[in-house]
């Protein structure tokens, strides 16, 4: 079975990994897609975020990592992809989640399984490693990011 991990991924925390990594054992192919609204503004770039996705994830045979500026329905058709796994933090994700679920049942057919994170991943989330490397506490943005991530995103912003 194929599945879709979609999100922004800006940047890709452990959160994320701890997701795709499950993924990639119960599933024979897991695309973890980028997807980008124009609307909306990011701190790090399409390809900088393929490329930490694609450092966090290239142990990962059955992982392809990809981004789309369309719609997650339509990326599932011109792929093949037969459903969507999201995880999600608190009780309180819950809702947004559900509502894009129906959404992409109603309008796809696309059925999605939703993941609560280990305990421990509750907090982790893209905005809190971008506000710790805005605010210049490495040692949290460490915690927050594969070490690969960690190191390209710090090579990124000295200029390296």
């Amino acid at each position: 079975m194929k599945v879709i991990i979609p999100g922004s991924y800006d940047p890709v925390t452990v959160g994320h990994l701890q997701v795709i990594r499950r993924a990639a054992k119960e599933f024979d192919e897991v695309y973890a897609v980028i997807f980008t609204n124009p609307s909306k503004s990011y701190t790090f770039s399409l390809d900088d975020r393929t490329r930490m996705l694609m450092l966090a994830t290239e142990e990962l045979d059955n992982v392809l990592v990809s981004n789309s500026a369309g719609l997650v329905i339509d990326y599932m058709r011109e792929h093949n992809i037969d459903k969507i796994v999201k995880g999600y933090r608190t009780e309180s994700d819950l809702p947004w989640e559900r509502e894009q679920a129906e959404w992409n049942l109603a309008h796809g057919g696309y059925d999605t399984e939703l993941w609560r994170c280990e305990e421990e991943l509750a907090s982790v989330s893209s905005t809190r490693v971008r506000e710790a490397l805005a605010a210049g506490d490495v040692d949290e943005a460490r915690k927050l990011l594969d070490p690969k991530v960690y190191e390209y995103v710090t090579s990124r912003l000295s200029g390296r």
